[in-house]
């Protein structure tokens, strides 16, 4: 992720100001407080990267602080935003909505931005957080309330803990722009199912749940596209339920499952073929989850009308756009799903 504050490089006396500045663009104007009389002992860093317009991931690791979001920075208009946060620092407290709770390493929250709050952490703070427009939610004001009270008591709390995790791990390996998009697709999916289910309506807690599993699989899907021993059984394992139950939620997408494998594989195969000019015909093949370059040859040519040889020799010359490399294999011009 793309560093967007370190207060190394400020002199001591300049930190705690220009960390509140960071926080502000970043997240939410607040006034930050730090604990601690020596001003050289300030240390904080914030990271970010923009999966789509509307969603944002941001690493924030700061020394001891108050965090205080108060009437007079409500005033202030801003993106009506959703931060659902996995909090990995010191103990501390944290009050939103008139909410009072302490916070502990491996605690998931989530903060309305627009609303006031406080956050306190005696040692160091470390919180990875996805940003995602409320609209994006199709929630409410009062159901994204609601939801911060009950978050924990959801079914989905638990997926969607460990999806956060590993995306803190593994965000700067989505260097696509294909990848961020599936992404933040798929996460707010998640983040839907996960703000739905907290409903005390039975039929809206089922609907929640049956979302976030589609959502889930397709995360899966895309990124394990090019494993070559990726098969329905595999993916049904993966997400504990039955090949049938797995078909039976694959038939709301337009393409069949195998038909996504091979679309997906196209895809990093275009990729690899313009990035790595070097690798040869059979390695793009190896690495994109195809049994052998004969194999892939075939699909290519009968998805793309030309060789893999004879398509990189032409897009070298005339590189396609990312709607046109997106789309190649279906002849539109739509972007994928």
């Amino acid at each position: 992720m793309k560093i967007l504050f370190d207060a190394g490089q400020f002199a001591p006396k300049d930190r705690a100001a220009a960390f509140e500045a960071a926080f502000a663009s970043a997240v939410s104007p607040t006034r930050v407080r730090f604990l601690t009389e020596h001003p050289a002992s300030i240390q904080a860093r914030v990271s970010g990267t923009q999966l789509h317009r509307n969603v944002t991931l941001v690493h924030t690791v700061h020394t001891s602080a108050v965090h205080e979001r108060a009437e007079e920075h409500r005033n202030r208009t801003g993106p009506d935003r959703i931060a659902f946060v996995l909090f990995d620092g010191a103990p501390g407290y944290y009050e939103h909505h008139g909410y009072h709770r302490p916070l502990r390493r491996g605690n998931l929250f989530l903060t309305d931005l627009n609303a006031a709050f406080n956050y306190s952490c005696q040692g160091t703070g470390t919180g990875f957080s996805i940003q995602v427009e409320r609209s994006q939610l199709e929630a409410s004001v009062e159901t994204i309330r609601s939801a911060d009270h009950r978050l924990a008591t959801s079914p989905l709390y638990g997926v969607v803990h460990d999806h956060l995790a590993s995306l803190a791990t593994y965000a700067p390996l989505l260097t696509s722009h294909q990848a961020r998009e599936a992404t933040a697709e798929a996460t707010v999916t998640l983040l839907k199912g996960l703000v739905a289910s907290t409903s005390q309506d039975d039929y809206q807690r089922r609907a929640a749940v049956h979302d976030h599993l589609l959502g889930r699989v397709t995360l899966y899907v895309r990124m394990h596209a090019a494993d070559p021993d990726i098969n329905p059984d595999q993916i049904a394992a993966a997400h504990a339920i039955s090949v049938r139950k797995l078909f039976q939620l694959w038939q709301s997408q337009p393409l069949s499952l195998n038909e996504t494998i091979m679309q997906l594989r196209l895809e990093i195969a275009q990729r690899r073929l313009l990035a790595q000019p070097n690798l040869t015909i059979a390695a793009v093949a190896r690495a994109c989850g195809f049994v052998d370059a004969s194999h892939f040859s075939r699909r290519f040519r009968n998805a793309l009308g030309c060789t893999p040889t004879d398509w990189r020799a032409l897009h070298r010359k005339h590189p396609p756009s990312r709607a046109k490399a997106a789309s190649d294999w279906t002849g539109n011009t739509k972007s994928p799903r």
